[in-house]
């Protein structure tokens, strides 16, 4: 049976909280862990309360689902969908919104430990589940097969919600969204009987279920179901060498930061830095122009005003563009801190530690 948006929106339950299920195997062979149900009175529960980036923030759902396979999501929300209760869903908890407190959750189903990165030979691209770190993500790529995907400069990212965005990075002038490069989507869905399924959908006009993965291709945010895996693959590669599914990253980048103090900025020169900021890159979109965001920290963070950080893919030469980039944004402006790296030093992890 094929599911497309129209009917999937028109026929979706409300879904919640669900009671744990026997242990899937793993790939490797090993019992997949959870589905683990931890509740208020568990003294685990205020460490998955404050596990996201925003401390504004802090969910309570009747409980969190911990999972570790896609047959264990199926479970817990077929369970949720004959409780009546909402679910809500989190890989990294880096929403800096309160997506997924507000409206109060019955359940989080938190996807931390379905963090696989490898090569589907089979289909011919490359797995990410959505609790994959970014730097995780990074490394498996680049170390495995020399490519990578153009995301975002933040290693303690999920794949989930990141992907689901949209995706973009230092490279996206380059080589446009993460979502660009989305091949096929694993996604547990609901269908108007209120039961649960995985569904497996991709690119390919002739799929049944090209719609819903149409749906996850442009932002969607992931009100489509509950995705466990994204399939990533270059479109119109070709042949199977996995070394040329994916973009090759460049051998360098050009980085730097500039900051500016709250004392030195008024409402007006605030708003001209901000609108500078935009119009230069209305006038500038070349791919090797350079990328950068522009954020706004709050007075208790120290000096920090405003800073606005850069990077770019560069050629093996010496290059000063960078700081005249930036100065574009601004006639006041402190030093630009600039220096050259290799690609795998600015973007991998230098542990393992999972934030």
């Amino acid at each position: 049976m094929s599911v497309n948006r129209r009917a999937f929106l028109a026929s979706s339950a409300t879904i919640g909280a669900a009671m744990a299920m026997p242990a899937v195997a793993s790939a490797e062979g090993q019992p997949a862990l959870g589905p683990v149900t931890i509740t208020p009175a568990d003294p685990r529960f205020e460490d998955l309360v404050l596990r996201g980036q925003n401390d504004r923030f802090t969910p309570r759902p009747e409980s969190f689902r911990v999972v570790g396979s896609t047959e264990q999501v199926v479970r817990v929300v077929g369970e949720a969908v004959r409780a009546g209760k909402r679910v809500s869903v989190r890989s990294g908890g880096h929403c800096y919104e309160n997506f997924v407190g507000d409206p109060q959750p019955g359940v989080i189903i938190d996807m931390v430990e379905m963090n696989d990165v490898y090569y589907d030979q089979e289909r011919r691209a490359f797995v990410i589940q959505p609790g994959a770190l970014l730097s995780e993500v990074f490394q498996t790529l680049y170390f495995g097969w020399g490519v990578t995907i153009p995301g975002g400069q933040c290693g303690t990212v999920a794949a989930g919600g990141h992907i689901l965005g949209g995706g973009y990075g230092p490279l996206s002038r380059r080589d446009g969204s993460v979502v660009d490069y989305l091949y096929a989507v694993e996604v547990v869905v609901v269908d108007r009987h209120g039961q649960a399924r995985a569904i497996v959908a991709t690119r390919e006009p002739d799929d049944p279920h090209h719609d819903l993965w149409w749906a996850h291709a442009g932002g969607g945010g992931g009100n489509f179901g509950v995705v466990t895996k994204y399939w990533m693959r270059s479109p119109g590669a070709t042949g199977n060498d996995p070394s040329k599914l994916l973009p090759k990253p460049p051998s360098a980048i050009l980085g730097g930061f500039m900051v500016w103090n709250w004392r030195d900025l008024t409402k007006d020169s605030f708003r001209r830095l901000l609108t500078n900021h935009g119009q230069w890159y209305e006038r500038n979109t070349a791919p090797d122009t350079l990328a950068s965001v522009f954020m706004i920290n709050g007075h208790k963070e120290g000096a920090a005003a405003a800073p606005a950080a850069g990077r770019r893919p560069v050629p093996d030469r010496p290059d000063r563009r960078g700081c005249a980039e930036c100065r574009a944004f601004s006639a006041r402006v402190p030093r630009c801190h600039q220096r050259r790296s290799r690609w795998h030093s600015d973007h991998l992890p230098r542990n393992r530690h999972r934030g």
